[in-house]
């Protein structure tokens, strides 16, 4: 998988889409999970740590158990954290990529929307500051 610089003048990288840790990487998530797929991985992104990583969309996140959000920014959210969440009306999240196990340190989240259930959704409205 080649990442996607923001700077023109940036390098791009080849990451392996099974590695358990990405340290510093910019990546789309939708590239990183067809990339996953097509390696055997498995149609989850699962057990993976990210640390500093930009991590792109357009893309929505269907945020499973076992994922945790430490220092994550989550990218522009025109003031209120409800505007880059989606609440499911059934119990199957469709064309969303599911995340489970996962750990996102001092992340930063462009154009994602996020997805999961209704304690998850609560508890990012709640507990992520906007400004």
């Amino acid at each position: 998988m080649t990442d996607q610089p923001f700077s023109p003048t940036a390098t791009s990288r080849t990451l392996d889409p099974l590695a358990k840790a990405f340290t510093g990487a910019t990546f789309s998530l939708f590239d990183l999970y067809r990339a996953s797929i097509q390696a055997g991985g498995g149609v989850m992104i699962e057990g993976r740590a990210f640390t500093d990583c930009v991590i792109e969309g357009p893309a929505l996140m269907l945020v499973l158990e076992g994922v945790h959000f430490e220092s994550t920014n989550f990218g522009p959210t025109g003031g209120d954290m409800r505007n880059m969440l989606f609440q499911p009306l059934g119990n199957v999240g469709i064309g969303a990529i599911p995340v489970r196990n996962c750990t996102f340190t001092r992340c930063q989240f462009q154009t994602l929307g996020i997805t999961g259930n209704e304690t998850l959704l609560k508890m990012l409205i709640e507990q992520v500051p906007v400004g």
